[in-house]
């Protein structure tokens, strides 16, 4: 079981710490990270999702994501959830925060990142098993997945608002 602090509606720590199970309160947050890969040739690396069903969009291609344990930082979490999902470490130096907003009526605090690394597919290793398949696709491709219903639906407004305007940036 984790633990999650709470934060208010500002972004402030209120001190409160619950268990992942337990309700949220109303005016109460936990933070939770959303966190794209682009390499130097302008594609993204997605992870497909293991066909468990006891985890979120199972089958489907996700980007990384993880909550904010109790006593972490969003950075220390898109450090740690990348190395869980695939093996692969990073430090504060390639994560450039993008955006953050608060998602009601779910109580969460959501951030959302960008980590510009060169990762070669063979070096990932699916530490959590929560995934089973990576790969970088261009733009194109992108489009491609999203029209064929590929990718979690839940990441589709996230790709658009972030992803996208970055993608298309360089091409």
């Amino acid at each position: 079981m984790s633990r999650w602090d709470l934060y208010d509606d500002k972004f402030n720590n209120t001190g409160i710490v619950i268990n992942d199970t337990d309700e949220i309160p109303d005016g109460k947050y936990h933070y939770s990270i959303n966190t794209w890969i682009l390499n130097s040739k302008n594609q993204l690396l997605l992870i497909r999702n293991t066909l468990n069903y006891n985890i979120h969009y199972p089958g489907f291609w996700n980007s990384i994501n993880g909550n904010v344990l109790s006593g972490e930082s969003p950075t220390d979490t898109c450090i740690r959830a990348i190395a869980a999902k695939i093996g692969i470490k990073i430090s504060n130096f390639d994560i450039k925060k993008i955006d953050t907003k608060l998602r009601d009526p779910y109580h969460y605090i959501y951030e959302t990142y960008i980590v510009n690394k060169d990762i070669d597919l063979n070096d990932i290793c699916f530490v959590d098993n929560t995934a089973v398949q990576a790969k970088w696709i261009d733009l194109k491709e992108l489009y491609n997945m999203i029209e064929n219903g590929e990718i979690a639906w839940v990441l589709i407004p996230r790709i658009e608002e972030y992803v996208i305007p970055l993608m298309k940036e360089t091409n």
